[in-house]
């Protein structure tokens, strides 16, 4: 009991020494004997986007561990800091270009700071007043393409959608705003797609936000998205409307190695899966590049393909696909009601048609590389595979075709040429190499019907 007692006593004294020590200033987590450091020297203020890097001098002084900005930004007081070992110091998030002050200060190890040295900052011009985003239709949805984002600032896109077309003058403030996406970017120019929206007029409305909450003005317009279907999957009158086939041009230079096997309307059948006969084997001997053509069976634009690879089978090696090109041609409607299949005639390769296709017949609708998400090395190899790296194998591509690389891969086609222009194996060993087979999966065409 007498221990007990003791060990109370003396928690007790410790307690009470704790308490006289705060109440005299000399606090547990404070250093005695430092004192106030002295004030810092700006020597240039070099304004950026939306603020400033101020390049300061550090006094030769024990007692300074760092510097501190304290400025005023959409109405709160905030602060920057850097240690005694960095001598800039930069200030952001302003909304606009006017002068500002801010006041820096020298702080010890106690956090206490030097007077104040006040500096005068001008912010150029901030990313969300500077770019010049613009939204319009698009398959499926809408697009935004920013330009001028020159300082690279991650910005978020909102884009917002109002069905109510009664009153397109009405304020702001009135439209019946449903969000629709926010999508995120830090690049100078980008083009941004948000699919899933039905292609019905409405009112769309976006606006761009910084990492500091600021917002610029809200960009107003009517628009109306395009339809986009998986084309195997249309109907009209309760049947498929498209019915794929291999066009067997003359000039086509793909075949199966076995075709009750790996048949060539492995492509489109819509499986998804990777056992016989649902994936596609060319033969080991075959040219390359190498090349098929199939028919759509009815006019249509593409907005985008998607593939699948042998799913799970020599992930980024071998005969797996790595560069495609995909070629379109409307074809000839004859006086029969048919189609002339185009025919190739001799045609001097360049460097955009090294195949020597008809350029009156034919167009290019893009070109891919196989996704990788950790990248492929300096040499185009593949190197290192990861699991994200797998994942995204074996689930496949989704190709957009890109407009403004290629002006005309939205144009009116109904023969879709698939191009294998590189397996890992030829990418590595050249296309001299004995093994030139190609394995894949699906070839799926999405886009807009054309029905008259």
């Amino acid at each position: 009991m007498m221990k007990l007692k003791n060990i109370i006593l003396w928690a007790g004294a410790a307690i009470l020494a704790v308490a006289c020590s705060d109440e005299l200033g000399s606090r547990v987590d404070q250093y005695a004997n430092v004192g106030i450091p002295v004030p810092i020297t700006v020597k240039s203020v070099r304004n950026i986007a939306g603020g400033a890097v101020i390049k300061v001098t550090i006094p030769d002084d024990p007692n300074l561990k760092g510097v501190v900005a304290e400025y005023e930004r959409r109405g709160e007081i905030v602060n920057a800091k850097i240690s005694r070992y960095v001598d800039s110091l930069t200030v952001e998030g302003y909304a606009d270009t006017k002068k500002h002050k801010v006041t820096l200060y020298s702080f010890n190890v106690n956090e206490e700071r030097s007077s104040g040295v006040d500096v005068e900052i001008e912010p150029l011009t901030p990313a969300i007043m500077g770019v010049n985003p613009v939204i319009y239709e698009s398959f499926g949805g809408v697009k935004v393409h920013i330009q001028n984002n020159t300082s690279k600032s991650d910005l978020a896109i909102c884009i917002l959608r109002d069905e109510d077309l009664s009153d397109l003058g009405k304020p702001l403030s009135q439209m019946k705003w449903v969000e629709v996406t926010t999508l995120f970017t830090a690049s100078e120019d980008i083009y941004l797609s948000r699919r899933g929206i039905e292609p019905k007029e409405a009112i769309f409305g976006m606006y761009l936000r910084d990492h500091w909450g600021n917002i610029s003005d809200t960009t107003v317009v009517v628009l109306t998205p395009i339809l986009e279907v998986r084309l195997a999957d249309y109907k009209v009158d309760g049947k498929n409307y498209y019915k794929f086939s291999n066009a067997n041009i003359p000039d086509d230079n793909c075949e199966s190695t076995s075709p009750s096997q790996y048949p060539v309307s492995a492509l489109w059948d819509g499986s998804g899966l990777s056992e016989i006969p649902h994936f596609f084997v060319s033969p080991e001997g075959g040219p390359s590049p190498t090349w098929l053509t199939i028919d759509l069976g009815n006019m249509a634009r593409l907005s985008r393909i998607t593939t699948l690879p042998r799913i799970g089978y020599v992930i980024y090696g071998g005969g797996a696909v790595r560069d495609y090109e995909f070629w379109g041609s409307p074809g000839e409607l004859q006086p029969d009601g048919s189609y002339i299949k185009p025919t190739g005639k001799t045609v001097t390769p360049t460097e955009s048609n090294p195949y020597g296709f008809d350029p009156d017949v034919w167009f290019c609708l893009g070109k891919f590389t196989q996704a990788k998400p950790s990248g492929y090395l300096p040499n185009g190899l593949p190197g290192d595979i990861t699991p994200e790296d797998s994942q995204v194998y074996n689930a496949g591509n989704d190709f957009e075709l890109d407009p403004v690389q290629y002006p005309h891969c939205n144009d009116p086609i109904r023969y879709l040429r698939v191009i294998f222009v590189n397996t890992f194996s030829t990418f590595e060993y050249g296309h001299e190499t004995k093994n030139r087979q190609v394995q894949t999966g699906e070839v799926t065409p999405f886009g807009q019907p054309i029905t008259e």
